[in-house]
């Protein structure tokens, strides 16, 4: 990323990356969350706070090593371990409840999430044998040519006995790189007789992680995609989608039309049958009641505005902390 900043503390669409995850996570309904920080870990947990137990990998020696450095919390544990990157803000709740279910359907040491891409390139490949049973993960770098051909990769994405992964992690060797990789972990519950099962998925990046800001501008026009969808599916109508903003957290009610060039922030509700914009932004703790007009070139934040009120345009109402103002103009 280039950055002074923890990649995982950078901004997408209102939250930091992280929080996406915790969203999936806390969203299947896993409570107990322990974070594996590295790089700056200090600014890390500051914000992660409270809600996260956090462990330091002192020394970054791969994948592997990463999950080892949770053992100490989680010694006593004896049930299913999710494990997943910080960094895969896409990831939806929907998807690691099916990784859970298809874990404890198959009753697997392992199960690993999967997905299919006609260009896999630099994708970790899973390799099965003739029966149809994953035997192991090769890294992209380590294969042969037939294998990168394969088109199932590994998303990055396990469910593990715990009792049995931490076993076997102090069985992986290193890397010629001096890493440890996690997928090692695979081939050697294998070889011990243990099922590896697979879940997959088949939303469209879902899986894409972010090394550059490159990435982070391609993950957040798909997550703006997927966000205005769902409220036009909802009875919305977005004139324009390319160039609208509707953060997740807002409540839009059916038959609103939301014109172009808009922004409309988390936390902000909207009635029925309302006209926002264009060129209009409602900030964080905005309520407009039913049919409210609001103007282009209006900038609205924490203010309560009755219904079928119209804003003018050009209309600057500034948030002001612990102050709600009932905005009736007509």
């Amino acid at each position: 990323m280039l950055s002074q900043i923890p990649k995982v503390l950078h901004a997408l669409y209102g939250k930091p990356l992280i929080g996406h995850v915790l969203d999936a996570i806390h969203g299947a309904g896993i409570r107990r969350v322990v974070a594996v920080v590295g790089y700056r870990s200090t600014l890390v947990r500051r914000q992660l706070a409270r809600s996260v137990e956090t462990v330091v990998q002192r020394r970054l020696l791969g994948t592997a090593n990463a999950v080892l450095q949770a053992h100490r919390r989680l010694r006593r544990f004896t049930g299913d371990i999710v494990i997943l990157y910080g960094d895969t803000p896409l990831l939806t709740s929907q998807t690691v409840e099916g990784l859970l279910a298809a874990h404890r359907q198959e009753q697997a040491a392992c199960t690993m999430l999967t997905a299919v891409l006609r260009e896999p390139t630099g994708y970790g490949r899973i390799v099965r044998d003739h029966t149809g049973h994953i035997v192991r993960v090769i890294e992209h770098a380590d294969a042969t040519p037939m294998e990168r051909g394969i088109e199932e990769i590994n998303v990055g994405a396990y469910a593990f006995n715990a009792r049995l992964l931490f076993r076997t992690l102090r069985q992986i060797r290193t890397t010629p790189s001096g890493e440890y990789y996690l997928t090692d972990a695979i081939a050697l519950l294998v070889k011990q007789g243990e099922t590896i099962a697979s879940a997959s998925t088949r939303s469209v990046g879902e899986f894409l992680g972010i090394n550059t800001r490159a990435d982070l501008a391609r993950v957040q026009t798909i997550m703006r995609t997927r966000l205005l969808e769902r409220y036009m599916l909802a009875g919305v109508t977005i004139v324009d989608p390319y160039t609208t903003y509707i953060y997740d957290g807002s409540r839009i009610g059916q038959d609103t039309v939301v014109f172009p060039n808009s922004v409309i922030e988390d936390g902000v509700v909207i009635g029925r049958g309302c006209q926002i914009g264009p060129f209009a932004r409602l900030g964080r703790g905005t309520q407009l009641g039913d049919r409210v007009q609001v103007g282009s070139f209006t900038d609205l934040s924490r203010v309560t505005v009755k219904t079928g009120a119209i804003i003018r345009a050009g209309s600057v109402l500034p948030e002001r902390s612990g102050i709600r103002r009932c905005v009736t103009t007509t």
